[in-house]
C-alpha cells in the first residue's frame, strides 16, 4: 500500500521590520531591494504601507511570469499609475483583452518587418554624428537626452512613418512629468486622489492632454490621407481580428501608439546611454568591440544583416542591460495562495520581481558586479536558467518590441562608437535613479571627441 506523503510545512516569508525602508529614497529602490534579498533570501516580505513580497529566484519568477492572468495579474498600483498616461496599451493591459491585442499586433514586430528599419535608424544616427562633429572641442552633451531624442525620432520614423522631430522637445517634457517612480507619494496621490489641487497632479493632467493632442493628430492625419505607407500606424488602423474581423477603436489605437512612443523609445535610450557609460569605464572592452566593428564593417554603418557577424557587440549590450536594466522591476498581484521556497504568499498579495537584484543573483552570476560581456558568449557550454536574465521580461508577456530595441541599440553603437571617443565630463556624478525606468539621477554629461582628432 502506498503511504501518503505529507506536504512540506509552509512558513511565513521572512519579513522586514514594520515600515523598514519607508524613509528610503525611491530613486535608490533597486539597491534597497538587492540589500533585502541578500539579507533575507529569495522570498522577502517587505512590510511597507502594505506587504510587498519580493521574489528573486528564477524558478519562482518563471511560475509567475508564465502563469495566466487569472493567477497573477497586472492589477497592481504600479500599472494603474502607468495607465494614467499609457492608457490600456500592451504594457498595462491584462486578461483576455491583452491576449486579443497581442495577437493583433504580434505580426507587426516579426524580424521581416523590423529588419528594414536599419536604413532610417542609420540615417538618423548619421545626422546626430554630423552634429556632434561640428560642435566645439571639449563641449559636453547630455548623453541620456541625446539618446532619448535619437530613439524618439527613430520610433516616429520607423513605426509611424512621420518626421516626429517637431514634437521631440514637447514629448521630452511630458516624459519628465510621467517618468516618476510609481512608489513616490505624488504618484500614489495622483492615482487615489486626482482631485487634489497639487502641482504634480495638474502637471500630469496637462502632460497627458499634450500627449493626446500629438497622438490623435497623427491618427487623424493618417486617416485623412490617401497615402498608405505600410508602417505600423497604417497596420494598427487596418488590423483586424482573424476570427471576428473587428479592428481597434480610436482610444485603443491611441493607447497602443502612446505605449510604443513612450515605452518603445525610453527603454532603448536608457540602454544606449548606460552602455556608452559602461564602455567609458572599461576601455579594454571598448577596444575589443572597436576591433570587431572595424574588421566586419570597415568603417561603414552596420545593417541588420551584419549583426550575426558581430557577436561581441550583442554581448556588450546584454551585459550592460544585466547590470543596469532599463526596466528594473516588475509587479504582479497574486489571486490565490501560493508557496514559494516553502513560504506562503497569500491571495491578493502584491509581488515584486526585482530585476536589478535578479541580474546580480550570485547563484547564477559569479562575481555579479563585474562587467564581463563574456558571460553572454554564444559558445559558452554551461547552461544558464532561462529566467535569471529578463531585461525584456519573459514568458508570454515578453516585450513585443524586444527585437526592435536590440536592433536599434546595436546599430546606433556600431555607428557612433568607431567615430567618437566618449568620456564622462569632469566632475560629473553618474548614478542610477529608479523612475519608471532606470535613468541617470544627475544626468549623463559626456564629451564626444571625433576619433581622428583624438589620435592626432
Amino acid at each position: 500500500m502506498n503511504e501518503r506523503v505529507s506536504p512540506p510545512p509552509v512558513s511565513p516569508a521572512p519579513a522586514t521590520p514594520w515600515l523598514h525602508g519607508l524613509r528610503s529614497n525611491p530613486d535608490d529602490r533597486p539597491q534597497f531591494f538587492q540589500d533585502l534579498v541578500q539579507r533575507y533570501g529569495d522570498v522577502v516580505r517587505w512590510r511597507f504601507l502594505f506587504d510587498i513580497f519580493l521574489l528573486n529566484h528564477p524558478d519562482d519568477i518563471k511560475r509567475v511570469l508564465s502563469a495566466p492572468s487569472e493567477k497573477f495579474s497586472k492589477g497592481t498600483l504600479d500599472y494603474r499609475i502607468l495607465a494614467l498616461s499609457l492608457g490600456n496599451g500592451l504594457v498595462t493591459n491584462d486578461g483576455p483583452h491583452w491576449v486579443y491585442q497581442r495577437k493583433l499586433m504580434q505580426p507587426l514586430f516579426h524580424n521581416r518587418s523590423i529588419n528594414p528599419f536599419d536604413e532610417p535608424i542609420n540615417r538618423l544616427t548619421n545626422a546626430l554624428a554630423e552634429r556632434w562633429a561640428r560642435q566645439p572641442a571639449g563641449q559636453s552633451v547630455l548623453m541620456e537626452r541625446e539618446m532619448g531624442k535619437l530613439t524618439f525620432e527613430a520610433v516616429g520614423t520607423t513605426l509611424f512613418g512621420v518626421d516626429i522631430e517637431q514634437h521631440a522637445d514637447e514629448i521630452s517634457k511630458v516624459l519628465e512629468v510621467v517618468n516618476v517612480s510609481t512608489q513616490e507619494l505624488r504618484s500614489i496621490l495622483l492615482l487615489l486622489l486626482p482631485w487634489l489641487p497639487l502641482k504634480h497632479t495638474r502637471a500630469s493632467r496637462d502632460a497627458v492632454a499634450r500627449l493626446d493632442r500629438i497622438v490623435f493628430g497623427m491618427i487623424n492625419a493618417r486617416r485623412a490621407s490617401s497615402e498608405r505607407r505600410d508602417d505600423i500606424l497604417d497596420r494598427l488602423l487596418a488590423a483586424r481580428d482573424e476570427d471576428t474581423g473587428a479592428g481597434m477603436d480610436e482610444q485603443q489605437i491611441r493607447d497602443e501608439v502612446v505605449t510604443l512612443l513612450l515605452a518603445g523609445h525610453e527603454t532603448s535610450s536608457n540602454a544606449l546611454a548606460w552602455t556608452f557609460w559602461m564602455l567609458t569605464q572599461h576601455r579594454d572592452v571598448e577596444a575589443r568591440l572597436l576591433e570587431e566593428l572595424s574588421s566586419v564593417l570597415n568603417g561603414r554603418p552596420a545593417l541588420s544583416s551584419d549583426l550575426a557577424q558581430l557577436p561581441y557587440l550583442k554581448q556588450v549590450v546584454q551585459e550592460s542591460m544585466r547590470l543596469l536594466p532599463p526596466v528594473w522591476a516588475i509587479a504582479r498581484r497574486s489571486h490565490q495562495d501560493e508557496v514559494f521556497q516553502g513560504h506562503l504568499v497569500p491571495a491578493g498579495a502584491y509581488i515584486t520581481i526585482p530585476i536589478y537584484a535578479l541580474h546580480r543573483h550570485p547563484e547564477f552570476w559569479p562575481d555579479p558586479e563585474r562587467f564581463d560581456p563574456e558571460r553572454f558568449n554564444p559558445n559558452r557550454t554551461d547552461p544558464r536558467h532561462s529566467y535569471c536574465y529578463i531585461p525584456f521580461a519573459a514568458g508570454p508577456r515578453t516585450c513585443i518590441g524586444a527585437g526592435m530595441a536590440m536592433l536599434e541599440i546595436q546599430l546606433v553603437i556600431a555607428n557612433l562608437l568607431p567615430r567618437f571617443r566618449m568620456d564622462v565630463a569632469p566632475g560629473a556624478r553618474i548614478e542610477p535613479a529608479a523612475k519608471v525606468t532606470l535613468t541617470p539621477k544627475f544626468g549623463m554629461p559626456m564629451t564626444v571627441t571625433p576619433r581622428h582628432a583624438a589620435s592626432t
